[in-house]
């Protein structure tokens, strides 16, 4: 049975955050959630996902601080950067103009009429969770070698950096408006390797494919 949950959202026009529970066991909880475009929705998401590692018994070897900064900036790029397309430099110069814009076209289509959707697989091995927004993505690739320079962490990437740091796997879709964390359980070594192992033969057997 499928079980809704809408939470009003404070200074949103006529929308709500809406959680849909397509499978809720006690081992596994499958979830989409649509929020309007509104960076108060941003916390309510955050705790609300990350509440799932101590529901499920999901420890992580990293501490739940930095789990909770990973799931936190992914939130915070599909809202600002995604949906209502923000450019980190309008935060480096020390003025409010990022808080200024972001509350204008919360107000202003075609940015308030944009939602980001969120799925959450969670289970005793991990939690799953993909974000997407409406915008208009990023080059994904650019972005990735660029979070590889160390200075990355003193200018606008570090966001990504601390993605890529805090979550075991982090998976972005073609067009950059969709990212999947993984958070796995600490214990589950194995079946991170088991993993790994299945992406590297699927890696092989597409490249032989394609030469064929």
């Amino acid at each position: 049975m499928v079980s809704t949950t809408n939470i009003r959202i404070h200074g949103a026009a006529s929308s709500s955050l809406v959680e849909e529970r397509m499978v809720d066991t006690p081992n596994l909880r499958f979830a989409e959630f649509s929020a309007p475009c509104q960076p108060n929705c941003i916390a309510l998401l955050r705790d609300r996902l990350l509440s799932s590692l101590d529901e499920f018994g999901v420890t992580t070897d990293l501490a739940k601080t930095q789990t909770c900064m990973a799931v936190d900036e992914s939130l915070a790029n599909a809202f600002y950067h995604g949906s209502l397309e923000l450019d980190s430099s309008l935060k480096e110069d020390g003025s409010n103009t990022f808080s200024q814009l972001a509350k204008e076209r919360c107000q202003q289509s075609p940015w308030k009429d944009r939602r980001v959707s969120i799925t959450e697989l969670a289970t005793p091995f991990g939690l799953w969770i993909t974000i997407r927004d409406e915008g208009r993505g990023f080059d994904v690739a650019a972005a990735l070698k660029r979070a590889e320079d160390p200075m990355s962490i003193l200018a606008s990437g570090r966001g990504l950096v601390m993605m890529k740091a805090f979550t075991d796997e982090l998976i972005f879709n073609s067009n950059g408006n969709e990212v999947t964390l993984v958070i796995y359980h600490n214990r589950n070594q194995d079946v991170v390797e088991l993993m790994k192992e299945r992406s590297q033969s699927r890696s092989l057997n597409d490249g032989q494919h394609s030469q064929i």
